[in-house]
């Protein structure tokens, strides 16, 4: 079995393998034995039984970090090198052949599969073996079939390059194809061709986007003169990419298999099982703005607002990561399922914090000055209607004592005209949508009720306050064009 039919049976369903040469390494030992690997529900179950000499240590109570999870270690099928991080959940002590023994049963949704034969090489390595093979049995050398082999300049060689799987993953923008011929001994041959492809070039990068089989294959790969930047660093590059495809698309991009792999040696191969996977309704492009955009010539283009998403999430700062995670809480909370209500409550919190991150990184600096005056003035105040000496007088002094420089209308329009978006009756609308579709379910539940009116207000409002962050997004990344503000009537402006 290769790694290609292994892949494959673990996406035709449940599945069961041998496991030999089994390495378990724990926090202060390494245990050997043999077993099972078993697909299920979206789950690697490994089953590792150690000799009878063994004493795997006992599992402590108390919150395990990822740094405490064991790495197992082995050969799937006597050949497919694997290694998993897992916390074992099972122990079961028994005996075989009149001798006792342990099995360990580990659960994880992640493998690494381990290089073999040439995945182990360079292209520079595997040109000078080839040489050096031709050399001995005195062969004069041709143009081999194989490109690997090929020789080739220092600026000519794929420093990087990157292919993930995203199941169920579809395009809304495609500027290409693929051209299929096919042969028959009655019709003769014909030609066919499919638009299933978008490519482009983004920095240093050729990006290629290939829908195969109801999945997509996403590739980057390096322009020649690229420079490695380090297994790490370039698969936090990668990782940008998927997060400007999922931001794009409203869907996570969790890769069912991602291969990365540097002068054509591989690096890492990782296999993950996804239960569903979150797609929003509320993304801020579509297929139809997509479709418009060539039929109409609206001027919109998709490589431009993928480079700006991949450039800003790039950039890997404080702001970027916590976008990521809100953006992630954005996916969820709107998929399809989630209850109205959770959706409005999730999202009102999100637009909150997306306002007040922005407010704080962008705008809070140049205020300091401002806020201190604010400060002194509140303070001097305070002990003024303190010195009053009555309760009515002090009540008023705790409560002006919480009060801050900006409340939660000034920053929402400052955070507005910092990125430019109009400080019109559409934003000013924005806010009390919002204000009054978080206070209510923030508060009392009481409130709206199960009218058409109101499960329309709350679909209304869902969809604008979900329009609402991916427009401060998109300005954040410097992005200008069509944008979708709401999924209700497939409204979209320019921003």
């Amino acid at each position: 079995m290769n790694k290609q039919e292994f892949t494959k049976a673990i996406r035709s369903g449940d599945h069961k393998f041998h496991l030999d040469n089994v390495v378990i390494t724990t926090n202060d030992q390494k245990l050997t034995g043999k077993g099972s690997l078993e697909v299920k529900a979206n789950k690697f179950k490994i089953f590792v039984t150690l000799p009878s000499d063994s004493k795997p240590p006992l599992m402590t109570a108390g919150i395990k970090m990822r740094k405490d999870f064991w790495a197992i270690q082995g050969l799937i099928e006597n050949e497919i090198g694997f290694i998993a991080h897992s916390l074992p959940f099972s122990r079961v002590e028994h005996y075989a052949s009149g001798q006792p023994s342990t099995t360990l049963q580990f659960s994880t949704d992640r493998l690494e599969l381990l290089p073999e034969g040439f995945e182990c090489m360079t292209s520079k390595e595997v040109q000078a073996m080839h040489q050096e093979v031709s050399r001995q049995a005195g062969v004069v050398q041709t143009a081999p079939e194989n490109p690997r082999l090929e020789d080739v300049t220092e600026s000519a060689i794929i420093q990087a390059r990157f292919h993930a799987i995203l199941p169920g993953f579809k395009l809304i923008e495609r500027n290409g194809g693929t051209q299929t011929k096919t042969s028959n001994s009655f019709l003769g041959d014909s030609m066919s061709y499919a638009t299933d492809t978008f490519q482009c070039e983004l920095e240093n990068w050729k990006c290629g986007l290939v829908e195969r089989e109801g999945d997509l294959h996403a590739h980057l790969i390096s322009k020649p003169g690229f420079e490695s930047l380090g297994q790490d660093r370039e698969q936090k590059v990668f990782h940008a990419f998927l997060h400007a495809l999922a931001f794009i698309h409203g869907r996570h991009t969790w890769p069912f298999s991602v291969e990365h792999r540097q002068d054509e040696k591989l690096v890492l191969h990782s296999i993950q099982l996804n239960d569903e996977i979150a797609a929003s309704p509320h993304s801020p492009f579509s297929q139809a703005l997509a479709f418009f955009n060539k039929t109409k010539s609206l001027g919109w283009n998709f490589q431009n607002v993928l480079e700006k998403a991949f450039i800003f999430f790039k950039t890997g700062t404080k702001l970027t990561h916590e976008l990521e995670r809100l953006l992630f809480m954005f996916r969820e909370a709107t998929t399809p399922g989630v209850p109205k209500r959770i959706s409005i409550l999730s999202l009102s919190s999100l637009l909150e914090s997306l306002v007040r991150a922005v407010f704080e990184e962008k705008i809070e600096p140049t205020t300091q000055a401002q806020d201190g005056d604010f400060k002194k003035a509140k303070n001097a105040v305070c002990e003024e209607l303190k010195a009053k000496k009555d309760e009515t007088h002090t009540r008023l002094a705790s409560i002006l004592a919480n009060a801050e420089f900006m409340n939660a209308r000034m920053r929402y329009e400052a955070v507005i005209q910092h990125l430019g978006l109009p400080l019109d009756e559409k934003w000013k609308d924005l806010f009390e949508v919002w204000r009054d579709a978080r206070n209510p379910l923030s508060h009392r539940m009481s409130g709206g009720g199960d009218s058409d009116q109101s499960i329309k207000d709350e679909i209304v409002a869902e969809s604008k306050i979900a329009g609402a962050i991916n427009c401060m997004v998109l300005k954040l990344m410097g992005y200008s064009g069509y944008v979708r503000v709401s999924t209700v009537g497939d409204e979209y402006i320019q921003i």
